[in-house]
């Protein structure tokens, strides 16, 4: 789908509460499986003081919709569809895995990464900027994963309420200061917890250490070389020293040299494994390096790819292929894309931008089909489909799509905002408005989410529409006074 429609973000903001607390290692998985090794215990998991699983997986949802309000969050299907079978590959030998994981892209090219309450994962575009293989990729995935599993965040907010006056909503509620502004936000934290730096940067190492040991314990077992973590690792201490802006991982989680030899006295203990070759890897490179990197000349920036020959070929291809449907040479931009396989999402993905661009709606049509028929429930291809459908003037058509698609996954902002422009086109003010209340109250915006339900009640001529309607504006208004409770002084 094309950058365009794809920039559904929030107003730009920093959202990194890991690190706001000196915690940003958040993570150990008890055992991943049978490790070819001795394995060292794990710290425990969470379970004090009340906040149970149950919480904190409500508390992840307030992050998130924080994040969506205040942070600029890509909706890209196709780079979400990769980031998140990254994950679930992961995700499938981890332990300890509560709830389900949601992870996102936020438009940010410093190297960083950071997990929160509830399964909640934040990656950067600078991730992909900078991890050279697919290997370094998932073992920072691997370590946030972990932060997750283990449950480090919810036992440092228990600590905290331990050897502080504050409760638990009220740290709950720095974090969320944390969310929007961090400096204000550490400036917060560190007056209102008075525990000692020294507590917390202890309880970090501790942290930090057990995150590495288990990431990449995980990394192995989902089938990636563990080298890549200490790969990514030299590569970030290179950088050390000046503390380049750039690497903000390196601020969030400290490397030291003895840090670096533990995990790689790891890796030696393990079978050599080659870094992974899968193409996928390389198209979302390129997609964050053409489509989320600002280009001040893009022809320039052509020519030096054309000029690149010891670029991976298929990030080379895909990357020309992308510029130049930026530059509207969809010709070029067809000879490029079809060098790669021509079942790849990402080809598709382009393949369709490039013959909606010339009104070619059929063609592209005909082609998402065909895919569906092999991935029905692929929401990169249905999202494709559905936007197609309603460039063509296919409003219904792209109604029927999403409603069903909708039953599943609720939540899905790229799915509601087409929906959205679907009711409208076609005239249904009584879903419209439903709908764009569902939009605001996912960004956190209950002001103009129970405004747009209240209007649905004069659209919306059924009573058994209108006593649902009705009951939604009660959800919300709880939610509000959660979120608030949580925000109080923001």
């Amino acid at each position: 789908m094309t950058s365009a429609f794809l920039h559904l973000r929030a107003a730009a903001g920093a959202l990194c509460a890991a690190a706001v607390l000196s915690f940003s290692t958040i993570a150990v998985l008890p055992a991943v499986q049978a490790a070819p090794y001795q394995a060292l215990p794990d710290l425990g998991t969470a379970g004090v003081l009340g906040l149970t699983v149950q919480r904190e997986e409500q508390l992840g949802e307030f992050f998130m919709r924080t994040a969506r309000g205040r942070m600029p969050i890509i909706d890209d299907p196709v780079l979400n569809e990769y980031l998140n079978s990254v994950g679930s590959k992961l995700l499938l030998h981890a332990q300890y895995v509560n709830f389900p994981f949601e992870f996102f892209v936020v438009n940010d090219t410093s190297l960083n990464a950071s997990a929160f309450l509830g399964g909640k994962v934040r990656v950067n575009t600078g991730l992909f900027i900078y991890s050279d293989t697919e290997d370094e990729f998932a073992s920072v995935l691997a370590h946030e994963i972990t932060h997750v599993t283990q449950r480090h965040i919810a036992r440092f907010l228990e600590s905290q309420v331990r050897v502080t006056s504050m409760t638990l909503a009220s740290i709950i509620g720095s974090l969320a200061m944390a969310i929007i502004n961090p400096s204000m936000g550490m400036a917060a934290a560190s007056a209102a917890m008075g525990a000692s730096a020294q507590s917390r940067i202890n309880f970090t190492r501790d942290n930090e250490y057990e995150a590495d040991r288990i990431g990449l314990d995980l990394l192995y077992q989902s089938g990636w070389n563990p080298a890549g973590m200490t790969d990514l690792f030299r590569k970030l201490l290179s950088m050390q020293g000046n503390i380049n802006p750039a690497f903000t991982l390196l601020i969030d989680h400290p490397l030291s040299e003895i840090r670096i030899a533990e995990a790689q006295n790891r890796v030696q203990q393990l079978p050599q494994r080659r870094n992974s070759d899968n193409i996928d890897f390389y198209l979302a490179k390129a997609r964050v390096d053409v489509r989320y990197v600002q280009h001040p000349d893009m022809q320039e920036y052509v020519e030096s790819l054309l000029a690149d020959d010891k670029a991976n070929p298929h990030y080379r291809n895909y990357a020309l292929a992308l510029a130049y449907y930026e530059l509207k040479d969809y010709a070029k931009a067809a000879e490029y894309v079809n060098k790669l396989p021509v079942s790849n999402l990402f080809v598709i993905d382009l393949l369709t931008d490039i013959d909606a661009a010339q009104k070619h709606y059929q063609s592209a049509i005909s082609r998402l089909r065909t895919a569906l028929k092999r991935r029905s429930t692929n929401p990169a291809l249905i999202m494709n489909l559905a936007n197609v459908y309603l460039e063509a003037g296919q409003e219904r058509s792209c109604i029927r799509l999403l409603e069903r698609y909708l039953e599943r996954r609720p939540q899905d902002v790229i799915a509601l905002n087409l929906i959205s422009k679907a009711y409208g086109r076609s005239g249904d003010q009584c879903a419209l408005l439903q709908t764009r209340g569902e939009l605001f109250a996912l960004y956190a915006n209950y002001s103009k989410s129970i405004y747009m339900f209240n209007q649905a009640l004069n659209a919306c001529p059924q009573q058994l529409t209108q006593e649902k309607i009705k009951a939604r504006v009660v959800q919300l208004a709880n939610q509000r006074s959660f979120d608030e409770q949580l925000s109080r002084g923001l």
